[in-house]
């Protein structure tokens, strides 16, 4: 039987006196995957931060497995990869950097094997030793996503995930993403690239006016093959 992970009703969040979300409603079950879209500046970012439990909604429910938010408790069930990689980096090797959340809920030992196994899945093994602020902008991408799945939550939240990363490099963050899903694990995407929103296969949400609208967009020009045999 499929779960629910993830529930808001009616969620209103901003800053100062500025509401930028705005009555946003969304359900998530185990494997769901949701791709948020929308112009700069229409709150994708903060959307994540408050259905992460980071930021506390002025109004409405959320819920994390039926229970209401608790951004402390629910913090080991859940994963985020940031928008800026630096503001969640505070380790001085990517390795360390990795291992962090899984090495303090299943032990150093546990924690070191799965930081091993997502950095070759995602391609930076051989970065394991490197400072994570030394990193190109591609390989704190990826270092941050691995940083977030890691310790295999429940629900995972990525913000830009294939910016800086080249179609190849990308790939990878696909085909973890698909194999996570596999497994239950629901996602969060927030992102500009229409290309990954069809390659996903995803929920497709529009920001608008600080609500959700589903959807996926109208593009100006084919964006890729999806669903489509090869000649």
């Amino acid at each position: 039987m499929r779960r629910g992970v993830l529930e808001a009703r009616g969620i209103v969040f901003g800053y100062g006196d500025e509401p930028i979300l705005n009555g946003v409603d969304l359900q998530l079950g185990d494997g769901d995957v949701v791709v948020v879209y929308g112009p700069t500046g229409s709150g994708k970012t903060t959307l994540l931060l408050v259905l992460a439990g980071l930021l506390k909604p002025w109004r409405g429910e959320l819920y994390f497995m039926g229970q209401p938010m608790d951004g402390i408790r629910a913090r080991r069930y859940i994963g985020i990869a940031f928008q800026n990689p630096d503001d969640m980096f505070f380790n001085s090797t990517v390795f360390d950097e990795i291992a962090y959340t899984p090495a303090r809920l299943y032990g150093a030992e546990e924690g070191r094997r799965l930081a091993k196994e997502v950095a070759e899945k995602l391609g930076v093994a051989h970065l394991l030793d490197r400072p994570p602020y030394k990193l190109s902008g591609g390989q704190k991408k990826l270092v941050s996503i691995a940083a977030a799945v890691a310790h295999g939550p429940r629900l995972v939240f990525l913000d830009e995930p294939t910016a800086y990363l080249d179609a190849d490099t990308a790939e990878r963050v696909i085909q973890l993403v698909e194999e996570l899903r596999g497994g239950g694990t629901a996602f969060v995407v927030a992102t500009h690239d229409l290309e990954l929103l069809c390659r996903l296969q995803a929920r497709a949400y529009r920001l608008e006016e600080g609500r959700l609208i589903e959807g996926a967009p109208q593009p100006r020009k084919t964006l890729c093959l999806c669903g489509q045999g090869s000649a």
